[in-house]
Protein backbone atom coordinates (compact mmCIF):
# COMPACT_ATOMS: atom_id res chain seq x y z
CA UNK A 1 0.00 0.00 0.00
CA UNK A 2 3.03 2.36 0.87
CA UNK A 3 5.09 1.48 -2.69
CA UNK A 4 1.49 2.38 -4.40
CA UNK A 5 1.19 5.88 -2.45
CA UNK A 6 4.62 6.63 -3.12
CA UNK A 7 4.31 5.69 -6.93
CA UNK A 8 1.40 7.80 -7.13
CA UNK A 9 3.29 10.42 -5.84
CA UNK A 10 6.10 10.11 -8.06
CA UNK A 11 3.48 10.18 -10.85
CA UNK A 12 2.09 13.57 -9.28
CA UNK A 13 5.23 15.11 -9.46
CA UNK A 14 6.26 14.07 -12.58
CA UNK A 15 2.88 15.19 -14.26
CA UNK A 16 3.84 19.07 -12.16
CA UNK A 17 6.89 19.23 -13.73
CA UNK A 18 5.64 18.10 -17.06
CA UNK A 19 3.03 20.93 -16.92
CA UNK A 20 5.50 23.52 -15.86
CA UNK A 21 7.46 22.25 -18.38
CA UNK A 22 4.57 22.57 -21.19
CA UNK A 23 4.10 26.31 -20.03
CA UNK A 24 7.02 27.44 -20.29
CA UNK A 25 7.51 26.20 -23.82
CA UNK A 26 4.31 26.85 -24.76
CA UNK A 27 4.75 30.33 -23.36
CA UNK A 28 7.51 30.63 -25.69
CA UNK A 29 6.30 29.34 -29.02
CA UNK A 30 2.64 30.33 -28.99
CA UNK A 31 1.39 33.50 -30.02
CA UNK A 32 0.18 36.33 -28.32
CA UNK A 33 -3.63 36.31 -28.95
CA UNK A 34 -4.93 39.95 -27.34
CA UNK A 35 -6.69 41.92 -29.48
CA UNK A 36 -5.34 45.98 -28.63
CA UNK A 37 -7.47 49.25 -29.95
CA UNK A 38 -5.81 51.42 -32.13
CA UNK A 39 -6.51 54.03 -30.10
CA UNK A 40 -3.32 52.57 -28.39
CA UNK A 41 -0.88 53.25 -31.06
CA UNK A 42 -2.80 56.33 -32.37
CA UNK A 43 -1.78 59.20 -30.14
CA UNK A 44 -5.29 61.64 -30.58
CA UNK A 45 -8.17 59.35 -31.46
CA UNK A 46 -9.22 58.79 -27.59
CA UNK A 47 -9.83 62.36 -27.48
CA UNK A 48 -11.64 62.44 -30.68
CA UNK A 49 -8.83 63.95 -32.01
CA UNK A 50 -8.24 63.28 -35.89
CA UNK A 51 -4.65 61.25 -35.61
CA UNK A 52 -1.66 61.71 -38.11
CA UNK A 53 0.98 59.22 -39.22
CA UNK A 54 3.84 60.44 -40.94
CA UNK A 55 4.20 57.68 -43.59
CA UNK A 56 4.92 54.97 -40.85
CA UNK A 57 5.55 56.98 -37.75
CA UNK A 58 2.43 57.64 -35.81
CA UNK A 59 3.18 61.48 -33.88
CA UNK A 60 1.34 63.21 -31.42
CA UNK A 61 0.87 66.65 -32.34
CA UNK A 62 -0.06 69.99 -30.23
CA UNK A 63 -2.28 70.28 -32.94
CA UNK A 64 -4.14 68.09 -35.05
CA UNK A 65 -5.61 67.81 -38.87
CA UNK A 66 -9.27 68.92 -39.07
CA UNK A 67 -11.29 67.46 -41.90
CA UNK A 68 -14.12 69.76 -43.56
CA UNK A 69 -14.78 69.87 -47.11
CA UNK A 70 -11.08 68.88 -46.91
CA UNK A 71 -8.18 67.75 -44.96
CA UNK A 72 -6.70 70.92 -42.98
CA UNK A 73 -3.11 70.89 -41.72
CA UNK A 74 -2.17 73.23 -38.74
CA UNK A 75 0.86 75.34 -39.46
CA UNK A 76 3.02 73.70 -36.78
CA UNK A 77 2.67 70.34 -38.82
CA UNK A 78 3.76 71.61 -42.18
CA UNK A 79 6.66 73.62 -40.89
CA UNK A 80 8.11 70.78 -39.10
CA UNK A 81 7.27 67.75 -41.59
CA UNK A 82 6.70 69.41 -44.90
CA UNK A 83 8.80 72.98 -45.47
CA UNK A 84 10.87 74.70 -42.34
CA UNK A 85 10.90 78.00 -44.05
CA UNK A 86 6.46 78.29 -44.09
CA UNK A 87 6.53 81.51 -42.57
CA UNK A 88 3.38 82.76 -40.69
CA UNK A 89 3.21 86.44 -39.53
CA UNK A 90 0.06 86.88 -37.22
CA UNK A 91 0.18 90.64 -37.30
CA UNK A 92 -0.97 90.78 -41.33
CA UNK A 93 -3.05 87.04 -40.98
CA UNK A 94 -0.40 86.50 -43.87
CA UNK A 95 1.29 82.78 -44.81
CA UNK A 96 4.31 82.74 -46.92
CA UNK A 97 5.96 80.20 -49.05
CA UNK A 98 8.94 80.46 -50.68
CA UNK A 99 10.73 78.17 -53.25
CA UNK A 100 13.69 78.87 -55.31
CA UNK A 101 11.34 80.60 -58.14
CA UNK A 102 8.42 81.48 -56.71
CA UNK A 103 7.14 83.52 -53.33
CA UNK A 104 3.80 82.13 -52.51
CA UNK A 105 0.87 84.58 -49.91
CA UNK A 106 -2.16 83.75 -48.68
CA UNK A 107 -4.20 85.41 -45.85
CA UNK A 108 -6.58 84.08 -44.22
CA UNK A 109 -10.33 83.73 -45.09
CA UNK A 110 -9.73 84.66 -48.22
CA UNK A 111 -9.88 82.67 -51.63
CA UNK A 112 -6.86 85.04 -53.40
CA UNK A 113 -3.60 83.81 -52.70
CA UNK A 114 -0.76 85.41 -54.80
CA UNK A 115 1.84 83.97 -56.57
CA UNK A 116 5.17 86.28 -57.33
CA UNK A 117 2.46 89.21 -56.55
CA UNK A 118 0.43 87.11 -59.61
CA UNK A 119 -3.17 86.86 -58.40
CA UNK A 120 -4.67 83.42 -58.46
CA UNK A 121 -8.20 81.44 -56.47
CA UNK A 122 -7.99 79.24 -53.95
CA UNK A 123 -10.99 76.72 -53.52
CA UNK A 124 -10.62 76.57 -49.78
CA UNK A 125 -9.27 79.84 -47.90
CA UNK A 126 -6.50 79.53 -44.88
CA UNK A 127 -8.25 79.47 -41.87
CA UNK A 128 -7.90 80.49 -38.44
CA UNK A 129 -9.05 78.21 -35.47
CA UNK A 130 -8.21 80.41 -32.49
CA UNK A 131 -4.95 81.29 -33.09
CA UNK A 132 -3.91 78.41 -34.73
CA UNK A 133 -3.84 78.80 -38.86
CA UNK A 134 -5.05 75.30 -40.75
CA UNK A 135 -3.90 75.47 -44.37
CA UNK A 136 -5.30 73.23 -46.47
CA UNK A 137 -4.24 70.44 -48.53
CA UNK A 138 -5.45 71.20 -51.85
CA UNK A 139 -3.03 74.50 -51.90
CA UNK A 140 0.35 72.46 -50.57
CA UNK A 141 -0.10 70.37 -52.83
CA UNK A 142 0.55 72.61 -55.38
CA UNK A 143 3.86 73.47 -54.39
CA UNK A 144 5.18 70.24 -52.50
CA UNK A 145 5.76 66.64 -53.55
CA UNK A 146 3.30 65.01 -50.96
CA UNK A 147 0.35 63.00 -50.89
CA UNK A 148 -2.47 63.65 -47.92
CA UNK A 149 -5.16 61.10 -47.40
CA UNK A 150 -7.85 61.15 -44.71
CA UNK A 151 -9.09 57.74 -43.71
CA UNK A 152 -12.44 57.78 -42.39
CA UNK A 153 -13.24 54.61 -41.40
CA UNK A 154 -10.05 55.01 -38.76
CA UNK A 155 -10.00 59.08 -38.80
CA UNK A 156 -6.82 58.74 -39.16
CA UNK A 157 -4.58 61.15 -41.58
CA UNK A 158 -1.34 59.81 -43.12
CA UNK A 159 0.94 61.97 -44.91
CA UNK A 160 3.58 61.13 -47.59
CA UNK A 161 6.89 62.82 -49.17
CA UNK A 162 6.50 61.66 -53.08
CA UNK A 163 10.19 62.23 -53.50
CA UNK A 164 10.86 58.84 -51.33
CA UNK A 165 10.89 55.77 -53.30
CA UNK A 166 7.84 53.12 -51.92
CA UNK A 167 7.31 49.55 -51.73
CA UNK A 168 4.12 48.30 -51.84
CA UNK A 169 2.70 44.67 -51.22
CA UNK A 170 -0.37 42.60 -51.32
CA UNK A 171 -1.39 39.80 -48.39
CA UNK A 172 -1.64 36.09 -50.29
CA UNK A 173 -2.87 34.66 -47.30
CA UNK A 174 -6.56 35.09 -45.42
CA UNK A 175 -6.47 36.55 -41.97
CA UNK A 176 -3.08 37.70 -41.43
CA UNK A 177 -2.50 39.30 -38.05
CA UNK A 178 -1.04 42.86 -37.84
CA UNK A 179 1.44 43.26 -34.58
CA UNK A 180 2.48 45.87 -33.20
CA UNK A 181 5.99 44.69 -32.95
CA UNK A 182 7.70 42.34 -34.93
CA UNK A 183 6.99 39.40 -32.83
CA UNK A 184 4.66 36.38 -32.22
CA UNK A 185 4.11 37.84 -28.79
CA UNK A 186 3.23 41.35 -29.78
CA UNK A 187 -0.38 42.14 -29.44
CA UNK A 188 -2.88 42.45 -32.58
CA UNK A 189 -4.11 45.56 -33.84
CA UNK A 190 -6.16 44.13 -36.52
CA UNK A 191 -6.73 40.64 -39.04
CA UNK A 192 -6.20 41.49 -42.80
CA UNK A 193 -7.68 39.91 -45.73
CA UNK A 194 -6.30 38.17 -48.30
CA UNK A 195 -5.60 40.36 -51.39
CA UNK A 196 -5.13 43.80 -48.92
CA UNK A 197 -2.58 46.36 -50.27
CA UNK A 198 0.25 47.78 -47.91
CA UNK A 199 2.97 49.48 -48.23
CA UNK A 200 6.15 48.28 -46.88
CA UNK A 201 8.68 50.41 -45.06
CA UNK A 202 10.73 48.01 -43.28
CA UNK A 203 12.12 44.69 -43.94
CA UNK A 204 13.29 42.59 -40.40
CA UNK A 205 14.39 38.78 -40.67
CA UNK A 206 11.14 37.51 -40.63
CA UNK A 207 8.51 40.61 -40.41
CA UNK A 208 7.82 43.63 -42.35
CA UNK A 209 6.56 46.85 -40.95
CA UNK A 210 3.74 48.01 -43.29
CA UNK A 211 0.89 50.87 -42.87
CA UNK A 212 -2.53 49.45 -44.32
CA UNK A 213 -4.88 51.24 -46.31
CA UNK A 214 -6.48 52.36 -43.60
CA UNK A 215 -3.34 54.41 -42.31
CA UNK A 216 -2.78 51.71 -39.64
CA UNK A 217 0.93 50.92 -38.84
CA UNK A 218 2.22 47.44 -37.41
CA UNK A 219 3.74 44.48 -38.41
CA UNK A 220 3.18 41.21 -40.37
CA UNK A 221 5.35 38.30 -41.23
CA UNK A 222 7.00 38.51 -44.35
CA UNK A 223 5.64 35.32 -45.45
CA UNK A 224 2.11 36.87 -46.01
CA UNK A 225 3.21 39.32 -48.82
CA UNK A 226 3.65 38.44 -52.58
CA UNK A 227 5.23 40.04 -54.98
CA UNK A 228 6.65 43.27 -54.32
CA UNK A 229 6.41 46.23 -56.29
CA UNK A 230 8.42 49.62 -56.69
CA UNK A 231 7.28 52.72 -56.40
CA UNK A 232 9.79 55.40 -58.37
CA UNK A 233 9.80 58.24 -56.91
CA UNK A 234 8.31 61.84 -58.11
CA UNK A 235 11.41 63.22 -59.75
CA UNK A 236 12.79 66.77 -58.30
CA UNK A 237 12.15 69.99 -60.01
CA UNK A 238 14.86 71.98 -60.40
CA UNK A 239 15.19 75.36 -61.85
CA UNK A 240 17.73 75.88 -64.57
CA UNK A 241 20.38 78.86 -63.61
CA UNK A 242 22.02 80.82 -66.19
CA UNK A 243 25.61 81.15 -65.80
CA UNK A 244 26.33 84.93 -64.28
CA UNK A 245 28.86 86.63 -66.55
CA UNK A 246 31.65 88.16 -65.48
CA UNK A 247 35.30 88.78 -66.60
CA UNK A 248 37.65 85.86 -66.40
CA UNK A 249 39.74 84.66 -63.47
CA UNK A 250 38.31 85.76 -59.86
CA UNK A 251 35.86 88.66 -59.17
CA UNK A 252 36.83 91.87 -58.33
CA UNK A 253 34.69 94.22 -56.81
CA UNK A 254 34.69 97.67 -55.19
CA UNK A 255 32.56 99.50 -53.01
CA UNK A 256 31.69 102.84 -53.62
CA UNK A 257 30.27 105.06 -51.33
CA UNK A 258 28.23 107.96 -52.47
CA UNK A 259 26.02 110.10 -49.89
CA UNK A 260 23.98 112.63 -52.47
CA UNK A 261 23.44 112.11 -55.84
CA UNK A 262 26.50 112.65 -57.00
CA UNK A 263 28.27 115.19 -59.35
CA UNK A 264 28.34 112.80 -62.54
CA UNK A 265 31.50 114.21 -63.80
CA UNK A 266 33.64 113.39 -60.32
CA UNK A 267 31.79 110.09 -59.96
CA UNK A 268 32.63 109.01 -63.59
CA UNK A 269 36.42 110.18 -62.73
CA UNK A 270 36.82 107.66 -59.62
CA UNK A 271 35.96 104.95 -61.37
CA UNK A 272 37.05 105.21 -64.97
CA UNK A 273 39.49 102.59 -66.35
CA UNK A 274 40.34 100.55 -63.71
CA UNK A 275 42.22 97.43 -64.79
CA UNK A 276 40.39 94.06 -63.32
CA UNK A 277 37.72 95.67 -62.10
CA UNK A 278 34.47 93.65 -62.38
CA UNK A 279 31.77 95.17 -60.01
CA UNK A 280 31.08 98.17 -58.61
CA UNK A 281 28.25 98.64 -55.72
CA UNK A 282 27.52 101.84 -55.18
CA UNK A 283 25.57 102.83 -51.31
CA UNK A 284 22.33 103.98 -53.25
CA UNK A 285 19.66 102.51 -51.12
CA UNK A 286 18.73 102.70 -47.45
CA UNK A 287 15.66 102.05 -44.98
CA UNK A 288 13.97 105.16 -44.73
CA UNK A 289 11.40 104.50 -42.35
CA UNK A 290 9.52 102.14 -40.34
CA UNK A 291 6.93 101.56 -42.99
CA UNK A 292 9.29 100.14 -45.35
CA UNK A 293 10.28 102.95 -47.72
CA UNK A 294 13.39 103.48 -49.26
CA UNK A 295 15.47 106.56 -49.55
CA UNK A 296 17.19 106.64 -53.30
CA UNK A 297 19.93 108.38 -54.70
CA UNK A 298 20.71 106.15 -57.58
CA UNK A 299 21.42 107.87 -60.66
CA UNK A 300 21.13 105.73 -64.46
CA UNK A 301 23.79 107.69 -65.91
CA UNK A 302 26.34 106.50 -63.72
CA UNK A 303 25.34 103.44 -64.30
CA UNK A 304 25.54 103.74 -68.35
CA UNK A 305 29.25 105.23 -67.42
CA UNK A 306 30.31 102.08 -65.37
CA UNK A 307 28.83 99.34 -68.30
CA UNK A 308 30.81 101.46 -70.60
CA UNK A 309 33.91 100.65 -68.59
CA UNK A 310 33.21 97.31 -68.73
CA UNK A 311 31.62 96.89 -64.90
CA UNK A 312 28.48 95.61 -63.44
CA UNK A 313 26.82 97.65 -60.96
CA UNK A 314 24.92 95.81 -57.68
CA UNK A 315 23.68 98.45 -55.92
CA UNK A 316 23.99 98.05 -52.21
CA UNK A 317 21.23 98.11 -49.83
CA UNK A 318 21.76 99.03 -46.20
CA UNK A 319 19.38 99.38 -42.57
CA UNK A 320 21.18 102.15 -41.90
CA UNK A 321 22.87 100.33 -38.79
CA UNK A 322 18.97 100.79 -37.17
CA UNK A 323 17.85 97.49 -35.56
CA UNK A 324 14.73 99.23 -34.02
CA UNK A 325 14.13 100.46 -37.99
CA UNK A 326 15.48 97.08 -39.03
CA UNK A 327 12.66 94.94 -36.49
CA UNK A 328 9.54 97.32 -38.14
CA UNK A 329 10.10 96.98 -41.79
CA UNK A 330 11.40 93.00 -41.75
CA UNK A 331 9.24 91.41 -38.87
CA UNK A 332 5.97 92.35 -40.61
CA UNK A 333 5.35 90.76 -44.53
CA UNK A 334 3.44 93.73 -46.19
CA UNK A 335 6.44 95.86 -45.25
CA UNK A 336 9.26 93.69 -46.58
CA UNK A 337 6.94 93.05 -49.95
CA UNK A 338 6.65 97.04 -50.04
CA UNK A 339 10.82 97.18 -49.68
CA UNK A 340 11.14 94.53 -52.42
CA UNK A 341 9.02 95.59 -54.75
CA UNK A 342 10.54 99.26 -54.37
CA UNK A 343 13.92 96.83 -55.36
CA UNK A 344 12.33 94.83 -58.61
CA UNK A 345 11.43 98.60 -59.84
CA UNK A 346 15.07 100.06 -59.40
CA UNK A 347 16.90 97.40 -60.76
CA UNK A 348 14.70 98.08 -63.81
CA UNK A 349 14.82 102.30 -63.76
CA UNK A 350 18.23 101.91 -63.26
CA UNK A 351 19.04 99.23 -65.49
CA UNK A 352 21.22 97.23 -62.33
CA UNK A 353 23.19 94.23 -62.61
CA UNK A 354 22.08 93.30 -58.83
CA UNK A 355 21.77 94.24 -55.70
CA UNK A 356 24.13 93.71 -52.34
CA UNK A 357 22.09 93.48 -48.86
CA UNK A 358 23.80 95.13 -46.46
CA UNK A 359 22.38 94.89 -43.40
CA UNK A 360 24.07 95.19 -40.22
CA UNK A 361 23.34 95.20 -36.20
CA UNK A 362 20.27 93.05 -36.63
CA UNK A 363 18.99 92.12 -33.28
CA UNK A 364 19.22 88.58 -32.44
CA UNK A 365 15.27 88.18 -32.39
CA UNK A 366 15.19 89.30 -35.55
CA UNK A 367 17.41 87.25 -37.12
CA UNK A 368 14.96 84.68 -38.56
CA UNK A 369 12.95 88.22 -39.94
CA UNK A 370 16.57 88.66 -42.52
CA UNK A 371 16.73 84.89 -43.44
CA UNK A 372 12.59 85.60 -44.41
CA UNK A 373 13.33 88.55 -46.07
CA UNK A 374 16.39 86.95 -48.29
CA UNK A 375 13.73 84.12 -48.94
CA UNK A 376 11.48 86.33 -50.20
CA UNK A 377 13.20 88.82 -52.33
CA UNK A 378 15.22 85.99 -54.37
CA UNK A 379 13.01 84.31 -56.40
CA UNK A 380 12.15 87.50 -57.61
CA UNK A 381 16.05 88.43 -58.60
CA UNK A 382 16.38 85.31 -59.85
CA UNK A 383 13.07 86.34 -62.20
CA UNK A 384 14.31 89.37 -63.14
CA UNK A 385 17.87 87.76 -64.16
CA UNK A 386 19.94 90.21 -61.55
CA UNK A 387 22.25 89.22 -58.91
CA UNK A 388 21.43 89.07 -55.47
CA UNK A 389 24.36 89.23 -52.95
CA UNK A 390 24.81 89.75 -49.16
CA UNK A 391 27.47 90.92 -46.55
CA UNK A 392 28.11 88.91 -43.74
CA UNK A 393 30.24 89.70 -40.29
CA UNK A 394 32.96 86.62 -40.08
CA UNK A 395 31.75 83.85 -38.42
CA UNK A 396 31.30 84.15 -34.21
CA UNK A 397 28.78 83.44 -31.71
CA UNK A 398 27.21 86.95 -31.93
CA UNK A 399 26.71 86.86 -35.15
CA UNK A 400 24.87 83.81 -35.69
CA UNK A 401 21.31 84.75 -35.65
CA UNK A 402 22.34 85.79 -39.20
CA UNK A 403 21.61 82.27 -40.76
CA UNK A 404 24.76 82.74 -43.21
CA UNK A 405 24.14 78.84 -44.20
CA UNK A 406 20.11 78.90 -44.83
CA UNK A 407 20.66 82.56 -46.27
CA UNK A 408 23.48 81.66 -48.35
CA UNK A 409 21.42 78.85 -50.23
CA UNK A 410 19.23 81.69 -52.12
CA UNK A 411 22.02 84.08 -52.53
CA UNK A 412 24.54 84.54 -55.28
CA UNK A 413 27.27 85.86 -53.38
CA UNK A 414 27.94 86.49 -49.93
CA UNK A 415 30.61 88.97 -49.37
CA UNK A 416 32.56 88.17 -45.76
CA UNK A 417 33.64 91.31 -44.19
CA UNK A 418 36.84 90.30 -43.35
CA UNK A 419 37.84 93.40 -41.23
CA UNK A 420 37.25 95.83 -38.34
CA UNK A 421 39.31 92.95 -36.68
CA UNK A 422 39.92 96.11 -34.15
CA UNK A 423 36.95 98.48 -34.78
CA UNK A 424 36.83 102.10 -34.48
CA UNK A 425 35.58 102.26 -30.95
CA UNK A 426 37.95 99.09 -29.71
CA UNK A 427 39.07 99.38 -26.17
CA UNK A 428 42.78 98.29 -27.57
CA UNK A 429 44.48 99.17 -30.44
CA UNK A 430 45.28 96.85 -32.96
CA UNK A 431 45.19 95.46 -36.60
CA UNK A 432 42.19 96.26 -39.00
CA UNK A 433 42.55 93.12 -40.43
CA UNK A 434 45.97 90.90 -39.49
CA UNK A 435 46.23 87.37 -41.62
CA UNK A 436 45.30 85.14 -38.82
CA UNK A 437 41.94 86.94 -38.61
CA UNK A 438 41.26 86.74 -42.32
CA UNK A 439 42.34 82.96 -42.32
CA UNK A 440 40.09 82.09 -39.61
CA UNK A 441 37.35 84.18 -40.66
CA UNK A 442 37.33 82.44 -44.00
CA UNK A 443 37.52 79.00 -42.61
CA UNK A 444 35.07 79.66 -40.71
CA UNK A 445 32.83 80.77 -43.18
CA UNK A 446 33.00 77.52 -45.44
CA UNK A 447 31.58 75.56 -42.93
CA UNK A 448 28.60 76.98 -44.01
CA UNK A 449 29.18 78.89 -46.69
CA UNK A 450 30.21 76.97 -50.86
CA UNK A 451 33.31 78.28 -51.85
CA UNK A 452 32.30 79.86 -54.95
CA UNK A 453 29.57 81.97 -53.24
CA UNK A 454 32.58 83.48 -50.80
CA UNK A 455 33.71 86.78 -52.00
CA UNK A 456 36.83 87.92 -49.43
CA UNK A 457 36.58 91.42 -47.86
CA UNK A 458 39.50 93.74 -48.45
CA UNK A 459 40.14 97.01 -46.13
CA UNK A 460 41.46 99.99 -48.10
CA UNK A 461 41.73 101.45 -45.05
CA UNK A 462 43.50 101.91 -42.44
CA UNK A 463 43.52 103.17 -38.21
CA UNK A 464 45.78 105.57 -36.71
CA UNK A 465 45.73 104.47 -33.19
CA UNK A 466 45.95 107.24 -29.98
CA UNK A 467 46.87 105.74 -26.77
CA UNK A 468 47.24 108.26 -23.68
CA UNK A 469 47.55 107.34 -20.30
CA UNK A 470 45.63 109.89 -17.81
CA UNK A 471 45.87 109.83 -13.87
CA UNK A 472 47.05 106.07 -14.40
CA UNK A 473 44.20 105.12 -17.25
CA UNK A 474 45.09 104.26 -20.41
CA UNK A 475 42.26 105.65 -22.95
CA UNK A 476 42.82 104.05 -26.72
CA UNK A 477 40.71 106.07 -29.72
CA UNK A 478 40.90 105.68 -33.15
CA UNK A 479 40.05 107.64 -36.74
CA UNK A 480 40.33 106.00 -40.48
CA UNK A 481 42.31 107.02 -42.79
CA UNK A 482 42.99 106.11 -46.19
CA UNK A 483 45.93 104.15 -47.28
CA UNK A 484 48.06 106.49 -48.61
CA UNK A 485 47.31 109.27 -45.92
CA UNK A 486 47.89 106.94 -42.97
CA UNK A 487 51.42 106.48 -44.52
CA UNK A 488 52.24 109.96 -44.94
CA UNK A 489 51.08 110.99 -41.26
CA UNK A 490 53.79 108.20 -40.15
CA UNK A 491 56.74 109.36 -42.54
CA UNK A 492 55.93 113.57 -41.56
CA UNK A 493 56.48 112.40 -38.19
CA UNK A 494 59.49 110.50 -38.31
CA UNK A 495 57.84 107.21 -37.07
CA UNK A 496 60.17 103.59 -37.80
CA UNK A 497 58.32 101.49 -40.09
CA UNK A 498 58.99 97.88 -39.92
CA UNK A 499 57.25 94.56 -41.47
CA UNK A 500 55.36 92.39 -38.98
CA UNK A 501 55.20 88.82 -40.54
CA UNK A 502 52.91 87.85 -37.68
CA UNK A 503 49.72 90.95 -39.02
CA UNK A 504 51.45 90.45 -42.54
CA UNK A 505 51.51 94.42 -42.27
CA UNK A 506 54.09 97.18 -41.81
CA UNK A 507 53.75 98.31 -38.43
CA UNK A 508 54.85 101.98 -36.80
CA UNK A 509 54.25 104.22 -33.70
CA UNK A 510 55.52 107.45 -32.28
CA UNK A 511 55.00 109.75 -29.78
CA UNK A 512 54.10 113.66 -29.65
CA UNK A 513 52.92 115.75 -26.79
CA UNK A 514 52.48 112.62 -24.73
CA UNK A 515 50.23 110.43 -26.94
CA UNK A 516 51.59 107.21 -28.77
CA UNK A 517 50.25 106.62 -31.99
CA UNK A 518 50.28 103.38 -33.55
CA UNK A 519 49.15 101.82 -36.96
CA UNK A 520 49.36 98.40 -38.50
CA UNK A 521 49.13 99.60 -42.31
CA UNK A 522 46.85 98.42 -45.11
CA UNK A 523 49.18 98.85 -48.69
CA UNK A 524 50.09 96.56 -51.84
CA UNK A 525 52.13 93.84 -49.23
CA UNK A 526 49.69 93.16 -46.48
CA UNK A 527 46.62 92.57 -49.36
CA UNK A 528 49.12 90.53 -51.61
CA UNK A 529 49.58 88.58 -47.96
CA UNK A 530 45.45 88.50 -48.28
CA UNK A 531 44.48 87.89 -51.25
CA UNK A 532 46.59 84.58 -51.69
CA UNK A 533 44.26 83.11 -48.80
CA UNK A 534 41.86 83.59 -52.25
CA UNK A 535 43.44 81.27 -54.27
CA UNK A 536 44.20 79.05 -51.24
CA UNK A 537 40.79 78.18 -50.59
CA UNK A 538 39.37 78.49 -54.51
CA UNK A 539 36.89 81.65 -53.25
CA UNK A 540 35.26 83.74 -55.98
CA UNK A 541 37.07 86.89 -55.52
CA UNK A 542 37.54 89.39 -53.55
CA UNK A 543 35.29 92.55 -52.27
CA UNK A 544 37.00 95.39 -51.35
CA UNK A 545 35.64 98.87 -48.84
CA UNK A 546 35.76 101.30 -50.18
CA UNK A 547 36.71 103.10 -53.41
CA UNK A 548 38.62 106.18 -52.80
CA UNK A 549 40.65 104.70 -49.97
CA UNK A 550 43.18 102.50 -51.65
CA UNK A 551 46.45 103.63 -53.27
CA UNK A 552 46.42 103.13 -57.60
CA UNK A 553 49.23 100.06 -56.70
CA UNK A 554 46.19 98.10 -55.40
CA UNK A 555 44.27 97.78 -58.89
CA UNK A 556 47.71 96.83 -60.80
CA UNK A 557 48.26 93.88 -57.68
CA UNK A 558 44.38 92.68 -58.07
CA UNK A 559 44.67 92.39 -62.02
CA UNK A 560 48.11 90.25 -61.65
CA UNK A 561 46.74 88.28 -58.43
CA UNK A 562 43.12 87.63 -59.72
CA UNK A 563 43.15 87.68 -63.02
Amino acid sequence: MKRKLKRMIGYLFLMIGLLIVGTYFLKAYLPNFKQISIYEIIPGLEENEVGFVLQDKPLSLEHSPIVEEEVLLPFSLVKEYIDPYIFWDPGVGKITITTENKVIQMATEDLTYYINYEPLTLELPLKLIGEVPYIPVSFLKQFFPIEVAYHEATQIVTLDHTTQARQKGKIIKENIKLRKEGTIKSPIITTLKQGTEVIIYEKADEWYRIRTQDGVVGYISNKAIGEIIEVLPDPIEEVEKEPIQLREGKINLVWHQLFAKSDLKSARESITGIDGLDVISPTWFSLANEEGDLDNIADLAYVKWAKSQGYQVWALVDNKFDSKLTHAVLSNTDKREKVIKQLLAFISLYELDGINIDFESVAQEDGIYFLQFMRELAPFMKEQGAILSVDFYVPAPWTAHYYRKEVSEVVDYAMVMTYDEHWSTSPKSGSVASLGFVEKGIVDTLKEIPKEKVLMGLPYYTRIWEEQEVEGVLTVKSKAYSMQRAYDIFVENGAEIKWDSETGQYYGEYEKDGIKYRCWFEEEESIEQKVQFVHKYDLAGVAGWKKGLEKPEIWQLLQQKLK
